[in-house]
């Protein structure tokens, strides 16, 4: 019970800011005039986010670096299965579209590790975490997410009769993921960095510090906005695919983690699992508002995954830490 209460200790002030992000967008207290969300979610991702992932990266040896590389194929495979069996199961359960598919599948496998992962992992493991970090926004952000995108671009260009060649559409999103989206390249010129032994003054690590510690409060208090914004309801599908999220995924990351050979009880172990653990990031939302698709599904997929956080994470920090 003294384990199940101390892994709460970690996730209740998560679920607190969400509560107050939550109850900051119902009150209106950032006015009626215009969507802080967006707003609000370009300081987290396009400010606070890539110094924070740059230093967490930029901290760790050559040696540690390579070690963590495991972690990278590790999450990659479990991410892309997950994205595959989300998409299939609204495509042939739900008898949804391929827009709608494509939208269920990034539900299933966009853990939220940008959002929630610096306040969880950083209250764990430390600054160091950000490697961690760094490596499911890259697999998230270079591959699911360029992935889902494509399949929905194709299936309107279908829609609408229209001929986008595939190699023009992969060129696209993935200029858009890696070039366009700074807490992707921040830590691949972190990566970069490292292997070429480049070494930091401590004024740039100590200044980068200072926006990135901004990062965990606020990201999190920005997806409790979005979940106060949108439309809620349940419906099986809401409550399987967030199953899948919660439970699917950490369970697919184990069977994933033994086949690549990385130890119970390892440091990138305990972090891929964590990670694999959170639930939908806001990017569904997003995504589903983009495209006028799936939007109530989405966000309520969002709400759910993100409560029943309270109960698989916390479980699974008493779980790893006992």
């Amino acid at each position: 019970m003294e384990q199940i209460l101390q892994s709460a200790a970690v996730v209740v002030p998560i679920i607190f800011v969400l509560a107050f992000g939550f109850g900051a967008q119902k009150a209106h207290l950032f006015g009626t005039d215009v969507n802080p969300i967006p707003i609000i979610n370009n300081l987290v991702l396009k400010i606070a986010l890539p110094p924070m992932l740059f230093v967490g990266t930029i901290m760790v040896t050559r040696a540690q670096l390579l070690e963590e590389i495991i972690l990278f194929g590790a999450l990659l495979v479990a991410l892309l299965i997950a994205y595959f069996v989300g998409f299939l199961v609204a495509k042939i359960l739900f008898r949804r579209n391929s827009v709608e598919s494509s939208i269920a599948g990034l539900a299933v496998s966009f853990s939220a590790g940008p959002f929630y992962g610096p306040a969880l992992l950083g209250s764990l493991y430390g600054v160091e975490s950000g490697v961690a970090i760094s490596i499911i926004s890259l697999v998230i952000n270079v591959v699911i997410v360029p992935l889902a995108t494509i399949i929905i671009k194709l299936s309107l260009a279908k829609m609408a009769d229209q001929h986008d060649s595939l190699a023009k559409l992969i060129g696209h999103s993935l200029f858009e993921a890696i070039f366009k989206t700074p807490f992707v390249w921040a830590p691949l010129l972190a990566f970069t960095l490292v292997f070429l032994d480049i070494k930091m003054p401590e004024v740039v690590d100590h200044s980068l510090t200072l926006i990135g510690k901004a990062t965990a409060g606020v990201a999190v208090f920005v997806a409790g906005m979005t979940i106060a914004a949108n439309r809620f309801k349940l419906s099986f599908e809401v409550l399987l695919i967030a199953l899948l999220k919660n439970v699917g995924l950490p369970a697919l990351f184990i069977a994933i983690a033994l086949l690549f050979g990385i130890q119970k009880g390892a440091l990138i172990y305990d972090e891929g699992l964590l990670l694999a653990a959170l639930p939908s990031g806001p990017m569904i939302v997003l995504l589903a508002t983009k495209y006028q698709q799936y939007q109530q599904q989405a966000s309520s997929i969002l709400a759910v995954s993100t409560v029943g956080m309270l109960i698989t994470v916390t479980a699974l920090i008493a779980f790893l830490h006992g």
